[in-house]
């Protein structure tokens, strides 16, 4: 399988390709199950809906995990939000992975007031670390020499685009590609969108392998790449 690409394909089609610990580590975030839309941002893809059933949600992602965690040599990040109409799903998946879940990090956000009367308004989102096991520490890393490496960290979006609103800042894709990965790793994200977790790999001396279904996207990730493969600025 070609590498420093991003694949027009279904994810799990495109795993399904691969073969077992293919992949250092991936960085994703799924779409949540809420409709295909905010009330921030309107629309979040162009293509996929984002509508499906609590059962069909369930097993499509049930399955994107056990994969995942296949082709990945070390470790999965996989980030998402509990929403009103995913929560008990995800709560149902953390209990099924339990024996995959080495660590819970959790990106602080900004906290956006609530139109729900009586409803909390939410200042955070959830990245679950998978492997093969459950053992909290990680032997295959970057750390610094004082070992620091916070499970909490604040981050604001800097970027937003145009047609896609539901992007990961680059300061967390850039956070475990720094400390989770060494140059010239392999890096995968399942749902690539614009491209966040291949910029991060490429600009840190890493590979990085991607798979979307909307050209568009593919596209607009493309451009992104081209001054991190290129290398001509100083970031």
């Amino acid at each position: 399988m070609e590498i420093n690409k991003i694949y027009k394909s279904d994810c799990l089609e495109l795993m399904s390709k691969m073969p077992n610990n293919f992949v250092d580590i991936t960085i994703t975030s799924p779409p949540y199950n809420t409709g295909g839309k905010s009330l921030e941002v309107g629309d979040f893809y162009k293509e996929y809906k984002d509508n499906l059933s609590d059962d069909d949600y369930y097993i499509w992602i049930k399955n994107i995990l056990i994969e995942l965690i296949r082709v990945n040599k070390h470790y999965t990040f996989f980030n998402f939000q509990f929403l009103s109409n995913n929560k008990k799903i995800y709560y149902k998946l953390i209990g099924e992975f339990s024996e995959n879940i080495k660590d819970v990090f959790i990106w602080h956000k900004h906290s956006l007031s609530q139109i729900v009367k009586g409803k909390m308004a939410t200042g955070f989102e959830v990245v679950l670390i998978l492997a093969k096991d459950d053992k909290m520490n990680f032997e295959y890393n970057n750390f610094p020499k004082n070992n620091y490496v916070p499970n909490i960290q604040k981050w604001n979006k800097k970027e937003s685009f145009k047609g896609h609103g539901a992007t990961m800042p680059m300061q967390m894709s850039d956070y475990f590609v720094e400390y989770f990965t060494k140059e010239g790793d392999l890096v995968f994200d399942c749902f690539s969108g614009l491209g966040t977790t291949c910029c991060s790999a490429a600009r840190l001396k890493r590979n990085y392998i991607g798979s979307e279904i909307t050209q568009e996207y593919i596209d607009m990730s493309n451009k992104r790449l081209l001054p991190y493969i290129n290398q001509t600025s100083l970031f």
